[in-house]
């Protein structure tokens, strides 16, 4: 099954597009009103379905590619990627021109992002659904120093995308040994 099938922010809006897929807009008249005559057939009215957080596995993967286009932005100096993975609401609000000015702290002091790649990231807030946004809150607990997270999420072309972007470091918590 594709992974993307994880990062949908429903079940039903993966359904739509695959709908979508198997009946392209190019197709004839007669096709387009055999599609659509189940559909005028049927009396009830469908609910808008929930949009509903993804599962671990799928966030995991949300952070990382956003803290990794945000490194490699960082490494080449070129945010146009970065602006182009966001929501249409992340890239009308952060041209990479504007990137590059936010983050032009980590290119001067050389921050490596790198480590995010092999380290899992950790949750320290409960991920949280508002107004059809997720909120991620975490770190990497990297060495010397953590890489902070604070990303934001929303359902966009039937996929989460990203909307806020908040990183920095810290130095990682001392544990405490029992």
């Amino acid at each position: 099954m594709p992974l993307s099938k994880y990062l949908n922010p429903s079940r039903r809006a993966a359904g739509l597009m695959l709908l979508a897929a198997f009946f392209p807009a190019t197709q004839s008249a007669s096709a387009q009103s055999v599609a659509l005559a189940p559909r005028a057939a049927s009396a009830a009215v469908q609910p808008i379905p929930q949009i509903q957080l993804p599962p671990p596995e799928a966030m995991i993967i949300l952070i990382r590619s956003s803290i990794v286009a945000l490194s490699q932005a960082n490494v080449t100096s070129n945010y146009s990627v970065l602006n182009s993975l966001g929501s249409r609401t992340f890239r009308a609000s952060n041209s990479p021109v504007q990137l590059a000015k936010v983050f032009e702290s980590f290119r001067a002091n050389r921050i490596d992002l790198t480590p995010v790649v092999y380290i899992n990231p950790q949750l320290t807030v409960q991920p949280s659904l508002e107004n059809g946004k997720m909120r991620l809150i975490g770190n990497f607990p990297s060495q010397p120093m953590q890489v902070n997270f604070d990303l934001t999420f929303e359902a966009d072309e039937g996929t989460w995308k990203l909307f806020g972007l908040g990183v920095n470091l810290s130095q990682p918590a001392v544990r405490r040994q029992q």
